[in-house]
């Protein structure tokens, strides 16, 4: 482009005259012409050299890594390729290029629900998930270049709910791993119907209403209450039992002493 440039600059300066305007009616007329004529050429040669720019500027694109890109074509519609990492060619104004990242991004969710026994669990789900790379033009024809923000907060929610209503409150704490296990699997069925790859999906926070907490705690200290008094009335028991057998042997030691005293009484001669 810049050499166009240089080149119409040059014809210009060449079309213009260097000498005086005297020479006669016909010398005198002719020499804006000339000029005219050449920045006529000049511009032409300007939009040429600026159209030949602009094409060859929007005619190619890059992919960086971890990336891939989808084709729209303003006669045809969306073309079936797709279009991996470098550099690729389009054609200017007929074709719109749009680039996804398919590498692993996370999406956390926190949501309120009820178990199986009607009690309040607050649950929080991260997934890592990626699109997948085959079905690019079916996901930007449906759901766009934000399909992560269109479908999986929903999914998340419903599949946290559904697993979560199985299980008792003290079965979430006792069986975490089956839950979590559950709801991945849910989620990875759903998921994979709006061809979104699931890489992870772990519980990050797992918590009771105060209601809940406060009932937890109180059952505690009855508990340990109960166990309190346990322990105290059987060491009572214990106390009582020692005594009476301290009791009981000192009796009996009075008893032999006694019998012997009057053993040495009926032995000794009147």
């Amino acid at each position: 482009m810049a050499q166009q440039l240089k080149e119409a600059m040059q014809r210009l300066s060449k079309s213009i005259p260097k000498g005086g305007m005297g020479g006669g009616g016909s010398g005198g007329s002719s020499g804006p012409n000339r000029a005219a004529k050449a920045a006529a050429s000049a511009t032409g040669a300007l939009v040429v050299a600026g159209g030949l720019g602009y094409g060859a500027y929007n005619s190619v694109y890059t992919v960086e890594g971890g990336h891939r890109a989808v084709i729209f074509n303003r006669l045809v519609g969306m073309k079936e390729s797709i279009y991996g990492e470098g550099l690729n060619f389009n054609i200017p104004w007929f074709e719109r290029p749009t680039i996804y990242d398919i590498r692993t991004r996370p999406c956390n969710l926190q949501t309120l629900t009820g178990s199986k026994d009607l009690q309040m669990v607050t649950i929080g789900v991260r997934v890592l998930h990626r699109p997948d790379p085959r079905n690019l033009v079916w996901l930007y024809q449906r759901l766009g270049t934000n399909y992560d923000e269109r479908i999986l907060p929903s999914l998340m929610n419903e599949c946290a709910k559904a697993v979560v209503a199985r299980y008792n409150a003290n079965e979430l704490l006792t069986k975490r791993d089956q839950v979590s296990a559950a709801i991945s699997a849910d989620l990875m069925r759903r998921a994979g119907g709006f061809h979104v790859l699931l890489e992870d999906v772990a519980i990050t926070h797992l918590s009771f209403s105060p209601e809940y907490a406060r009932a937890v705690e109180a059952k505690q200290v009855g508990k340990f209450h109960d166990r309190f008094h346990f322990l105290i009335t059987t060491y009572c028991h214990f106390c009582l039992s020692r005594l009476f057998e301290e009791r009981k042997l000192k009796v009996s030691l009075k008893v032999e002493v006694k019998s012997c005293c009057l053993i040495s009484q009926l032995i000794q001669p009147g």
